[in-house]
């Protein structure tokens, strides 16, 4: 009689081996080092997309320009606040002139509208540009008639009692007259914290005056106040 094989039972360990084993998933740091050339084509394509986006040029007819980004008064020392660039019709431009970065931190020498075409004549940075040989910058507080000192007004500068006249005699009562047709160059008002002054704001005013009257001024200036007059 044939003898039957008695079938062993299957065990645990058995069946786990016959299972196919689980692949792990490949870690992030693994897949980007795999396809490292598409990502660094994507960074690159993104960095050129981004620089053409800041170099691409003006509209045809335009240039762009620094403007004034706000009002400015004359005098105030500008900011990368005050200044932006625009596009402007090139038509509209100034022959020459045109202003970069380095405005920042000059003063304005007038006042400045919102969307003004900024220029080197509008800042501190030209003040001694157009003297003449002849002629020196001072810069004096104002107390009476600072209102009319107008950059490019001609004026006449007052000294009040107690000032020299140009003849060095004391000058007579109640003013006298120690320079006459002086140039207004640039105006500003200062604080409190001012050297010049006792009050709580005094107004500085930058004149072009002959060198002959200009340590005469400055002289009076920390002698008294001075005033100021238009010229005829």
């Amino acid at each position: 009689m044939p003898q039957l094989r008695r079938q062993r039972p299957r065990t645990h360990q058995a069946e786990r081996s016959q299972k196919p084993a689980r692949r792990r998933p490949p870690r992030p740091s693994l897949l980007l080092w795999r396809h490292r050339h598409l990502v660094v084509a994507i960074c690159l394509g993104a960095a050129v997309i981004a620089a053409l986006g800041v170099l691409r040029p003006a509209p045809a007819g335009q240039q762009e320009v620094l403007v004034a980004a706000r009002h400015v008064s004359a005098g105030t020392i500008l900011t990368e606040a005050d200044i932006e660039v625009r596009a402007v019709e090139q038509s509209a431009l100034p022959g020459s002139g045109l202003v970069g970065p380095e405005i920042v931190g000059t003063r304005a020498a007038i006042a400045l509208e919102e969307g003004t075409i900024l220029t080197t004549s509008m800042t501190s940075a030209s003040l001694a540009a157009d003297l003449a040989p002849s002629e020196r910058l001072v810069q004096v507080p104002v107390d009476v008639g600072a209102q009319l000192a107008e950059p490019g007004a001609r004026v006449d500068v007052v000294a009040q009692r107690g000032a020299t006249a140009p003849d060095g005699t004391a000058a007579g009562d109640p003013t006298a007259v120690i320079c006459s047709g002086a140039r207004v160059v640039l105006t500003q008002v200062e604080g409190d914290n001012s050297q010049w002054s006792t009050r709580t704001k005094v107004t500085l005013v930058t004149l072009a005056v002959p060198a002959v009257d200009a340590s005469l001024i400055v002289g009076a200036a920390t002698n008294g106040a001075l005033g100021i007059v238009l010229s005829p």
